[in-house]
C-alpha cells in the first residue's frame, strides 16, 4: 500500500468509545487494542495492517481496512500524532470538560477515588467518586448479564428526571481489569476527539498488561 503523502492510523471517537464499553474478545477490539498500545500513531502500511489484523494474506488488507472504517473504528489522517505525555491527571482534567454540556465532569477508579473532577463541588466530589465505584461493582457483576438477556447494548447507568431524562450519568471505562468511571451531569458529549486522547492515556497506563 502505497501513498505520496504519509498517512496514519487512528482509532474514531465511537471507536474509543466502543473499545471502552465492549469487553467481549472479537477481532475489532484486539486492533483497537494495538492501536492504543502504541506511542504515537502508526503509519499506513501494509506491515502496519499485517500486524493490526493479523491476517498473513496482503489482499486483504485494504478490504479489512475500509470495513473498520465503514464501522467507524478507525480513521486514517495525514498527520502523525504522538500519545499524550506529562502528569496523567493534569491532562485528563484538561480535557474531560468537553463531555458534558455543563461543564461538570468527574472521573474515578473502582476504588472511589476521584482522579480528577472539573465543575461539581468539593463536597460532592466523594459522594459521586463513592456512588461511581458501587456501579463499577454493580457494572462488572450484572451489566453484561442484564444486556444480554434483555437484548440492550447501552453500559451507562444513570439518575433520571421524572421525564425519564438523564440528570447524573455514569459511564464505566473499561481498561484491562480496572473500571474507571465517568460521572456526567447534563447532556454527554463523546463524539469528540478528547475521548481518543482519554482513552489511549488510560490504556497507556493501566491497560498494556493484558497484551
Amino acid at each position: 500500500m502505497n501513498s505520496e503523502q504519509p498517512k496514519f492510523l487512528l482509532p474514531t471517537p465511537a471507536g474509543a468509545y466502543y473499545f471502552s464499553q465492549e469487553k467481549s474478545n472479537c477481532w475489532q477490539r484486539d486492533v483497537l487494542s494495538k492501536l492504543f498500545s502504541q506511542p504515537e500513531t502508526p503509519p499506513l502500511s501494509n506491515e502496519t495492517l499485517i500486524d493490526l489484523f493479523d491476517i498473513d494474506d496482503p489482499n486483504n488488507l485494504e478490504e479489512k481496512l475500509r470495513e473498520c472504517e465503514a464501522l467507524k473504528l478507525i480513521q486514517v489522517v495525514d498527520q502523525k500524532i504522538n500519545a499524550p505525555d506529562g502528569d496523567l491527571v493534569d491532562n485528563i482534567k484538561d480535557i474531560i470538560p468537553v463531555f458534558s454540556k455543563n461543564n461538570k465532569v468527574l472521573l474515578s477508579d473502582s476504588q472511589g477515588f476521584c482522579i480528577t473532577n472539573v465543575g461539581f463541588p468539593d463536597d460532592m466530589v466523594e459522594e459521586i467518586s463513592v456512588l461511581s465505584a458501587d456501579i463499577a461493582i454493580m457494572h462488572k457483576r450484572r451489566a453484561l448479564e442484564i444486556n444480554k438477556n434483555l437484548g440492550l447494548t447501552s453500559q451507562a447507568w444513570s439518575i433520571v428526571d421524572a421525564s425519564g431524562n438523564s440528570c447524573l450519568g455514569f459511564w464505566p471505562i473499561n481498561i484491562n481489569e480496572e473500571v474507571f468511571v465517568l460521572a456526567i451531569e447534563g447532556t454527554p458529549f463523546f463524539n469528540h476527539p478528547s475521548i481518543i486522547t482519554l482513552i489511549w492515556m488510560l490504556y497507556l497506563r493501566y491497560g498494556r498488561s493484558e497484551e
